[in-house]
């Protein structure tokens, strides 16, 4: 057999289940290798040929097919063993999938949990906090917040304890870690969510303490956010956070129509020119900056751009929209907190840019 044909098929192999058989020995060689030495013996008259042609038969033909089948038997059975490996690793795979499957759809449902949202806010802020000596300032952020997100006694009760559990010193952040991971996963706007609003619990209204900060960006670190997203929050103060408390204070929650004051002028449409304006700002970071943050642009924005980004910002969080796109709970509520920003930064932008446009 050449090599040609044992490489065809072992190519074969892999689609055959079945497990190869190992080859017996075949003694015709030394069959025909007799008949020939008895031939020889009766023309010749010498009978020793009949022993040595036969053992030529074997030696030329009997032994050499057996070691060729027995090779091509041993890579055959390479081959079944590696198939019957890569069945049980494609179903080890399976299973595994599943269960991560399984394991995504609980954290999502952990998620959809107000009360645990509100855990991990205040154990973050607990912690965070806990070698503060004076905590007046915080507990009244946390009063605040708490009250922002219309809780129940309940839901304040379980945040309550998450602080004050959070704020001994004994407390085993590792642990908690260890089981937020497995109980919500690591998902972005979850995490973003849970480290603006224990961002705003320990901050004093626009900075925070030195020794807070490196605290709470190694634990959002250790959370899974990732280091841009800490950068963005503590370089905006939590402005996202801190619009959407202002949403239920100035009278827009009626104003959710994303139409309402962004229909983009004629005369804009129809040259397709971006008319610069003025920034009312020139020096400084200021709250017309984090406004601008807030919608995704810089402080050399026009108005027109503004309303742009307004406009596709409620297109993308919208309630209704999420709803109708069959996202969960947890994440249109989380969308929601960052419409009611976008709403109130827009207003804010709004009314400072009046006298320009």
């Amino acid at each position: 057999m050449s090599d040609k044909d044992t490489s065809k098929d072992l190519l074969l192999k892999t689609s055959d289940p079945k497990p190869p058989v190992k080859p017996k020995r075949d003694f015709k060689g030394i069959f025909v290798g007799f008949g020939i030495g008895i031939f020889l013996a009766v023309i010749t008259h010498y009978f020793v040929f009949i022993p040595i042609v036969a053992i030529v038969g074997f030696l030329l033909v009997d032994r050499v097919v057996y070691r060729n089948s027995l090779k091509i038997y041993e890579e055959k059975l390479l081959a079944y063993n590696a198939y019957l490996a890569s069945i049980e690793e494609e179903e080890r795979q399976k299973e595994q999938k599943k269960e991560q499957r399984k394991i995504k759809a609980a954290q999502k449902k952990n998620r959809e949990d107000k009360a645990s949202l509100y855990e991990n806010i205040y154990t973050v802020a607990g912690y965070v906090l806990a070698n503060v000596s004076d905590l007046n300032v915080y507990i009244q952020n946390a009063e605040d917040v708490i009250a922002h997100f219309k809780a129940t006694e309940e839901e304040r009760t379980v945040a309550v304890e998450a602080f004050n559990r959070a704020l001994d010193p004994a407390f085993n952040v590792s642990n908690y870690v260890e089981s937020y991971v497995a109980y919500v996963g690591k998902n972005r706007d979850y995490i973003n969510c849970v480290l603006t609003y224990a961002y705003i619990i320990a901050s004093d209204g626009e900075t925070i303490d030195p020794e807070v900060k490196p605290r709470l960006f190694e634990l959002g670190k250790q959370m899974g956010a990732s280091a841009a997203s800490l950068k963005r929050l503590f370089s905006s103060n939590g402005a996202e956070a801190r619009f959407a408390r202002m949403y239920d204070k100035e009278d827009l929650s009626s104003s959710t129509d994303v139409s309402v004051d962004v229909n983009e002028s004629s005369e804009a449409k129809g040259s397709g020119n971006k008319q610069k304006t003025e920034n009312p700002y020139k020096k400084g970071r200021s709250k017309i900056d984090e406004a601008l943050e807030i919608l995704d642009l810089t402080r050399n924005a026009t108005f027109e751009e503004i309303k742009r980004a307004y406009k596709k910002l409620m297109l993308k969080y919208h309630p209704d929209r999420l709803a109708s796109q069959g996202l969960p709970e947890d994440m249109i509520a989380i969308y929601t907190e960052k419409a009611k920003a976008v709403q109130v930064a827009f207003a804010f932008l709004e009314k400072e840019y009046k006298d320009f446009v």
